[in-house]
């Protein structure tokens, strides 16, 4: 179907293909596709009507002219054809039926078929042929009016002994079969029968007298269905003038002869018809061809007295197609009084003003007829006419044609003259014959110019005449065909604006048979220098716009096609907004006209209108539903043309095909595109006429009705009153636009439409949501602590594996940490079900359903849950949905699969984070243009250091990145030895307990175990470690506790290697040590399966915990109350000896080598207790003590010597091991050296001491009793050391004696004994210091002849290397009796300098700390030191005379 509005409308002729028979909907539209190609016939390929009569507009004499055919498929409205004569074109001249050859051999489709008596009857094809036939019959008597009536039977092969076909049946074979020329030549044939059949109603229209007006009323009538008045006769002479008469050939009468056909047809190949009935039908009688002429009507009285009336008289009747839809009138309109006769009468006018409107028709039908040369030359001189009688209406209805014809001719390519008519003034000389040219017709291309110059002020004149002619009685033009045609002009001006204001070939193709441009022009210019301009056009088309008085005069019809003809020219001159206007005032006209429809079908069918379409569906007793509507039915051009008007005025729709729904780009990107298209589109335009526009789609959507525009413009007008902003906790208001009521009622209505369609039988009804927000996060639930997987790495197992009292505590042990929240977070079990929670948001008033929501993942196999809720109105909810994967690998949960109803399941992204559109500073365009045409400025150089507007930041679209690991075994502890996870202990008592173990998992065995504890003595252990104002010792007694004293560890068997089976047991056995302070305790148990070595580990695997609290009990045992070291002097009882179980060396201790340890032992514990201490000489000693009681051991114990009792105090915990470790306070050196020698001095004691204690009741306890309490003093150090320096005095031979006898006057020998037990030699510096015993200070020293030396008591001795001794003696001779005491002391002659050491060999090593200058800045300067003898050698002098007295 070509346009309607056309330019060159008028040129066409109208056909209107039926169906006929059995055919189905597929097939017809093939058919008519296969004949469309067709519906241009050039004149030289129509043989010619050789009847004399009939050959008024014969091809011949035009062979270049052309036949366009109009091809519909509905016949027009009455009001339409009401116009006809005047604008004949409206009227459908031939009425073409289509069949289906395929269906001739299937049963008769007619139910009432007669049969013959014996039981034979036709054939079915030739039956189903006569009922075609009949049905051809049918079409004529129901479109009298048509002149040609012809049926196409397709895909049908006519075979030749079937005989001949029925009247007016054309074959036309199957694709396959058919000619190139065949559908060609079938079309050449109907349009042989037109051209003849114009003849007959040229002829009849000559023989009128005058042709009326057409008025408001008459298309009125029309409308209201009152018929023109047709007779029997008139009816069988227009379809008998069809055919000739029987057994004569009309086209052999063709004056050219058989011979010329294939001459006539001059664009098409020479070939011989084998079928004559596809071209040329079976004989029926005819008009008489005898060349008498009858006698014609001359008044329109004479010829409606003819229509119901049966005369003998040989006038012939009116055509019925120009019969007057009037009733009879009275003769006495027609009628003139004669008060004057000649020219200017009124007789005379009235016959001139006749002349030129039959004269005008008989040129619309040359025009029609494709003989446009006849036709402008007609219609000049007819219009001539009626300009110069004042007759407007005609007057321009002939201009419109002569522009027409001039149209056609430029499009064939011929040369034109304009005729004088079409000027404003007409030049001088010319009115005597203003139809004919003068001389040769100009150039084609000078017509062209010449008529793109003439044709606005033409066009303006034509409507400007159409307009004067209301000035008239009877002579007003209906506001339908005027606005007709200011459409008409309107466009081809238009389309002559296109081209460059040129009117070329590329116009022509347009305008005539639709072929667009092959460049589409770029509208955004102003164009003004182009004419006509668009401010012209827009002039002109505006007066197409109805008035506000003109509606009940046009019909609903009418006036759609009119508003949809002025927004199509508006669309092409680039003003949408205008368009929109009009859109929007078509949606308000059709709105009432469908309500209306549907009232009245109600009221037809007997229902009640407010039924809806169900109560409809079931009254119709044939099945059809009011919805069964098949492909490209109306519905698909509605929806493109409200989502045209929306997109125009800027309403926020995220849908570009709301065809094909299912197919929408959902992705991350696409989804913020839509977000920041929809955020630019909401920015311009008023709200509230987008708004308007919505609600008026809605209300055409329902009135149709159409559910998907319901469902799709309720969803647009959510989304357009929207905020489309992701709001945060303290942000703005995101509330829409529009009252709580009015989105209540929204929502209802899309309730209310779905349950509609359900009730019909609609599927796939779906909308697109409005918020794409809808998502605002997704985090995993935190798994339970037993079933939570920690991540860990290589290097972290082997400490773990090893038993924890051997673990170094200060080591960090990752298996006690705090699981890190951002790794556990993101951690799955392969196989586990798991809890995510999604965050959903509704920023409307009212609830939203959602039928389905799942998760949607990337990476690995992922299975969702589906879960439905209900969000409440204007708030964020959090619904669970579970989760399970399938493997291992990385998984990314990136959105959300959701269904709400009345909308598509679509995938939603994750928007976390709050956003909002920021809009630009300075806005560069404006309207709607900027939106959908953005076009970029071209930055000078003086612009470039100019700052750039603000860019609108998009939102970002997270996702949830997890990890999911192997499938993991569940262990819980099934049961414990311990009685209520509690136990009481003593103080230094070790007790063991069993832990059980349970695999839970079906397929999954347990191959790692790893052990950790906690307790309550650890906490205060850590925070004295970070004491800053700890000294060394108390630093190093603080980790000595806590690294060699844990409360729990894992006694680990040998060769003992954790496995559990799935669905199996295993006991772990635990040791607890009692410890002052400690009150609660757990068990942590980590485990996994790895299913390879450990060694085979790559990087990472993870574990999970199992924890057992436990609740401890310490009571107190044997307590170390006081002590104390004393040296031994003299002789020491035997009884103290035989404790130290040393009776094979009695003889050779001595009291320097041992000192005496007292330790004070209370019994905390209310029963007797058996202490036992062991010595590390290999001495024991066993004590009991009573409750409540204290008990005193004493025991020698061996002297310590120690090679550095300044060595700085070692630290346990490896960050604190530096070179020297010293108070932080601010000590002397003097504190400093004391401190340390406590230390160590204190460490070698307790290395050589261990003491235990046992009950003696049942149940037997026993334990270790602690004797870090020990602390000693300077005193209590110098009763245990050793000196560095070893100084022995004897007499003579008897080393080892502390007594020695000599007489007076004789020579002895004193001897010293030096020995250096130091590792580094010393320069000694020997004094020899005599004295008198038992006397005073002053008189000791007095030794004035009593002893005499051979030499001097101070003398320095050689050097004595590092463990090496020396002896040196000393003559000595005594003069009186009496008993003298004789010391001596050493001291350092010169400090001794360690020899300097080569930083390496070439010079370039690293160069060595300064460890003297350190040790000095820490000790203070060294310095010489002096030692002094333990014990003095007592000599006791004697006479020798008086010894042998004695004896």
């Amino acid at each position: 179907m070509l346009d309607q509005l056309s330019p060159v409308a008028p040129a066409r002729v109208r056909v209107v293909l039926l169906p006929i028979g059995q055919i189905k909907r597929a097939r017809f539209l093939s058919f008519i596709a296969r004949l469309q190609p067709e519906n241009v016939v050039q004149l030289g390929d129509i043989s010619p009507d050789g009847r004399p009569h009939r050959n008024m507009f014969s091809p011949l004499a035009f062979p270049t002219g052309m036949i366009v055919y109009d091809l519909t498929t509905f016949y027009p409205p009455p009001s339409h054809v009401a116009l006809s004569p005047f604008e004949l074109y409206r009227e459908p001249l031939v009425i073409v039926a289509i069949a289906d050859g395929a269906e001739l051999d299937r049963k008769p489709y007619r139910t009432n078929v007669r049969r013959s008596l014996n039981g034979n009857g036709h054939p079915k094809p030739e039956h189903n042929l006569r009922e075609l036939y009949q049905d051809l019959e049918e079409v004529r008597d129901r479109y009298p009016k048509g002149l040609v009536h012809q049926l196409l039977l397709f895909d049908y092969v006519h075979s030749t002994s079937a005989g001949t076909l029925p009247e007016g049946i054309v074959p036309v074979p199957p694709p396959a079969e058919c000619r190139r020329t065949t559908l060609k030549t079938i079309m050449c044939d109907i349009s042989s029968l037109l051209l003849a059949e114009m003849t007959t109603l040229a002829k009849s229209l000559q023989a009128l007298n005058t042709i009326e007006s057409p008025s408001q009323s008459q298309m009125n009538r029309q409308g209201n269905g009152t018929a023109w008045q047709i007779s029997q006769a008139e009816m069988a002479s227009r379809r008998n003038s069809q055919y000739s008469l029987p057994g004569q050939n009309s086209r052999s009468e063709s004056p050219a002869g058989s011979g010329d056909r294939s001459h006539v047809r001059m664009s098409m190949p020479v070939f011989r018809s084998t079928d004559s009935n596809s071209s040329t039908p079976s004989a029926r009688p005819s008009t008489p061809n005898n060349g008498t002429q009858v006698d014609l009507p001359t008044t329109f009285d004479q010829i409606v007295a003819s229509n119901g009336i049966e005369s003998k008289s040989p006038q012939k009747t009116i055509p019925s197609r120009l019969a007057n839809t009037e009733p009879v009138r009275d003769t006495s309109r027609d009628r003139v009084s004669v008060q004057g006769f000649g020219p200017g009468s009124v007789s005379e006018r009235s016959r001139n003003i006749g002349k030129g409107r039959i004269g005008i028709v008989i040129g619309s039908l040359y025009l029609q007829a494709g003989r446009w040369v006849d036709a402008l030359n007609q219609l000049s001189e007819a219009g001539t006419i009626s300009k110069y009688n004042l007759d407007h209406l005609w007057h321009a209805k002939a201009l419109d044609y002569i522009l027409v014809s001039m149209l056609m001719l430029a499009w064939t390519g011929m040369d034109f003259h304009v005729p004088q008519i079409c000027y404003a003034v007409a030049e001088k000389g010319s009115q005597s014959n203003p139809g004919e040219p003068k001389g040769p017709p100009p150039s084609r291309h000078v017509s062209l110019q010449n008529l793109t110059a003439l044709l606005p002020e033409m066009l303006d004149r034509i409507l400007n005449l159409y307009a004067r002619a209301a000035n008239n009685t009877g002579e007003s033009l209906p506001q339908f065909p005027f606005s007709e045609s200011a459409i008409r002009f309107a466009k081809l001006l238009a389309d002559i604006h296109l081209a460059g204001g040129k009117l070329d070939d590329e116009v022509l193709q347009l305008v005539v048979v639709g072929t667009p441009f092959k460049k589409r022009p770029n509208m955004v210019p102003p164009r003004l220098n182009i004419r006509p301009t668009r401010t012209e056009i827009i002039a002109t088309l505006f007066r197409a716009f109805p008035t506000s008085s003109s509606p009940e005069y046009i019909s609903l019809v009418d006036r759609t096609i009119i508003l949809s003809g002025i927004a199509s020219v508006l669309g092409l001159l680039g003003y949408y907004r205008k368009k929109a206007m009009v859109m929007r005032e078509l949606v308000s006209v059709l709105i009432p006209g469908l309500i209306q429809a549907r009232i009245k079908g109600a009221a037809e069918m007997g229902v009640h209108p407010a039924a809806g379409l169900a109560a409809l569906n079931s009254v119709n007793g044939n099945g059809a539903s009011a919805l069964d509507l098949g492909e490209g039915d109306v519905e698909n051009g509605v929806d493109s043309f409200l989502g045209l008007l929306s997109q125009t005025y800027g309403v926020v729709s995220s849908v570009s095909n709301p065809s094909n729904l299912e197919n929408q780009d959902d992705s991350n990107d696409a989804a913020i595109a839509r977000i920041m298209e929809n955020a630019t589109v909401r920015s311009f335009g008023g709200r509230n006429l987008k708004l308007d526009v919505l609600r008026s789609c809605i209300n055409l959507a329902e009135a149709l009705p159409d559910f998907h525009g319901v469902l799709r413009f309720t969803a647009d007008l959510l989304r357009t009153a929207g905020s489309g902003v992701a709001p945060g906790p303290r942000s703005d208001d995101a509330s829409p636009s529009m009252t709580r009521e009015e989105q209540v009622r929204l929502a209802t209505n899309i309730s209310r439409t779905l349950a509609a369609a359900k009730t019909l039988g609609v599927k796939n009804l779906a909308a697109e949501y409005w918020d794409e927000f809808l998502v605002r996060g997704v985090e995993l639930e935190a798994l339970p602590i037993p079933r939570t997987p920690i991540p860990h790495t290589k290097s972290e197992l082997p400490g773990a594996t090893t038993v924890a009292t051997a673990r170094d505590p200060f080591i960090y042990n990752p298996f006690l940490r705090t699981p890190d929240n951002s790794a556990v977070d993101h951690l799955l079990v392969a196989g586990e079900g798991a809890i995510f929670r999604v965050t959903l948001q509704n920023p409307y008033e009212f609830d939203v359903e959602i039928e389905s929501i799942k998760l949607e993942s990337e990476g690995t196999e992922f299975e969702s849950a589906t879960q439905k809720t209900v969000i409440g109105p204007y708030r964020t909810q959090i619904l669970t949905v579970s989760g399970t994967p399938k493997s291992p690998g990385q998984l990314k949960i990136t959105g959300c699969i959701i269904r709400i109803r009345g909308c598509r399941e679509r995938r939603f992204p994750i928007f976390e984070e709050p956003w909002s559109p920021q809009s630009a500073v300075k806005v560069k365009t404006i309207g709607v243009a900027s939106i959908f045409k953005p076009k970029g400025r071209p930055i000078s150089t003086d612009s470039k250091n100019l700052t750039n507007p603000p860019v609108m930041v998009a939102p970002k679209a997270i996702s949830l990145g997890l990890n999911v690991i192997d499938r993991q075994p569940i262990v819980v502890v099934k049961s414990s030895t311990l009685s209520q996870f509690a136990i009481m202990v003593l103080e230094g008592e070790r007790r063991t307990f069993n832990i059980t173990l349970q695999n839970l998992s079906p397929d999954t065995p347990v191959d790692l175990v790893l052990f950790s504890f906690k307790d309550s003595t650890q906490a205060p252990l850590q925070s004295a470690l970070s004491n800053r104002d700890a000294s060394p010792a108390e630093l190093y007694e603080y980790e000595l506790i806590f690294a060699r004293k844990q409360a729990l560890r894992w006694v680990q068997k040998d060769g003992e290697k954790p496995f559990i089976a799935p669905g199996a047991t295993s006991s772990f056995e635990v040791e607890l040590l009692g410890k002052p302070g400690l009150t609660n305790a757990t068990v942590q148990i980590d485990y996994a399966y790895l299913g390879i070595s450990h060694d085979e580990i790559q990087d990472k695997f993870h574990t999970r915990q199992v924890s057992l609290p436990l609740t401890i009990t310490v009571n107190a045992s044997i307590e170390l109350s006081r002590m104390d070291v004393l040296p031994l002097t003299g002789n020491v009882p035997r009884t103290l000896w035989s404790k130290t179980d040393t009776e094979e060396g009695n003889e050779k201790i001595t009291p320097d080598d041992y000192c005496l340890l007292l330790l004070d032992l209370r019994n905390a514990w209310p029963s007797i207790l058996s202490v036992h201490l062991d010595i590390g000489d290999g001495g024991t000693i066993e004590e009991d003590v009573l409750p409540g009681k204290t008990s005193r051991v004493m025991f020698p114990v061996p002297r310590i010597f120690l090679d550095n009792p300044s060595a700085p105090i070692p630290a346990l915990d490896p960050s604190r091991a530096r070179q020297f470790v010293v108070s932080t306070g601010r000590v002397s050196a003097d504190s400093e050296r004391t401190s340390r020698e406590a230390f160590w001095y204190r460490e070698e004691l307790l290395k050589i001491l261990h003491g235990s204690w046992s009950t003696k009741n049942i149940p037997i306890r026993k334990g270790e009793i602690e004797l870090r309490g020990i602390r000693l003093s300077q005193r209590m150090i110098e009763a245990i050391k050793i000196d560095d320096i070893g100084i022995e005095l004897f007499i003579g031979g008897s080393q080892g004696s502390l007594k020695h006898q000599v007489f007076t006057d004789t020579f002895s020998e004193l001897k010293v004994k030096i020995s250096n037990r130091m590792a580094e030699p010393i320069q000694p510096l020997l004094r020899i210091q005599p004295s008198i015993r038992s006397q005073s200070h002053n008189a000791s020293l007095d030794l004035t002849k009593k002893l005499v030396w051979n030499g001097i008591l101070q003398q320095t001795l050689p050097e004595i290397k590092g463990n090496d001794s020396i002896k040196v003696g000393i003559g000595m001779t005594a003069h009186c009796r009496g008993e003298f005491e004789i010391s001596a002391s050493i001291e350092e002659a010169r400090l001794h300098d360690p020899p300097k050491q080569d930083n390496g060999k070439d010079g370039t090593g690293r160069p060595r700390a300064n460890t003297r200058t350190m040790m000095d800045a820490v000790l203070g300067l060294k310095e010489r030191r002096i030692w002094h003898s333990r014990e003095p050698c007592l000599v006791v002098v004697e006479d020798e005379e008086s010894s042998d007295d004695d004896e």
